[in-house]
């Protein structure tokens, strides 16, 4: 067939990107993925306000405000690790390789991931928002609560990025979620969204307070009272680099894949 016939019979990138799209996220709410993405902050913030409520209490101040930050960071995390189990089974399925024999824009196949990515990021953040409210969790104003939401939002693109290019790389969808675990415990654990760094022993609380979780919970809970702070410009510059450094792997797999 020539390029010429190939041109004409050419979908437009917009009907590629709703049809591969709609596959994508349709088998996420058929999977329970979105379900999952839903709930899982609920579980996981009662799992941790149940047992520190009190002793995070007696200096005054809500635990809630203080756990919200953490526990939508780490929806972030697990729906990277989504992104990273969807990518490789994609790649471990052939779909990545007949698409790329099909007259269909190199970049459609990670758009259409990203569009099911948005949805179960925003999935979380719903569901996070919902159990913080009902403990008791609180914006301050309007513009604090939509520069928290991009700030959340940003991050967990940085991370589905770099998720994304791992589960292409790997290829296994068993092998890439084992991966993502090992990055996820370390950084939710030792940062500062579940007790302040002062809880640490001395030798790690360095890395405790300046590693990029704790750097943007610090961000958010900041923004949740109002506040633009330092944190805020720090969070920033760790969230650019990781987009532009996980963007940059990405494309250079894509294009070791073309």
């Amino acid at each position: 067939m020539s390029a010429e016939t190939m041109a004409e019979l050419r979908v437009p990138a917009s009907l590629q990107w709703q049809a591969l799209s709609g596959r994508t996220i349709r088998a996420a709410v058929r999977e329970g993925d979105l379900l999952f993405g839903f709930l899982a902050p609920t579980v996981f913030f009662i799992c941790f306000y149940v047992p520190l409520r009190h002793s995070m209490e007696l200096g005054g101040g809500k635990y809630a405000q203080y756990l919200l930050p953490v526990i939508v960071l780490q929806a972030m995390f697990f729906t990277a690790m989504s992104a990273g189990d969807r990518a490789a089974r994609d790649t471990f399925s052939g779909m990545g390789t007949r698409l790329r024999s099909m007259p269909v824009r190199s970049w459609l196949p990670l758009a259409a991931r990203m569009s099911a990515n948005l949805m179960r990021a925003l999935a979380a953040i719903a569901g996070a928002l919902l159990i913080g409210s009902a403990f008791g969790f609180r914006f301050h104003d309007i513009g604090g609560a939509v520069v928290f939401l991009a700030l959340v939002l940003a991050f967990g693109v940085a991370l589905v990025i770099g998720a994304d290019a791992l589960g292409v790389i790997v290829g296994k969808p068993e092998a890439g979620a084992s991966i993502l675990l090992v990055p996820q415990l370390l950084l939710v654990m030792t940062s500062t969204g579940f007790v302040p760094a002062q809880a640490f022993p001395g030798w790690i609380q360095p890395f405790v307070r300046n590693q990029p979780v704790s750097r943007a919970a610090a961000a958010l809970r900041d923004l949740t009272d109002g506040k633009y702070t330092v944190a805020l410009g720090i969070s920033a510059v760790w969230v650019v680099g990781m987009i532009v450094t996980f963007t940059a792997v990405s494309v250079a797999v894509e294009r070791r894949r073309a």
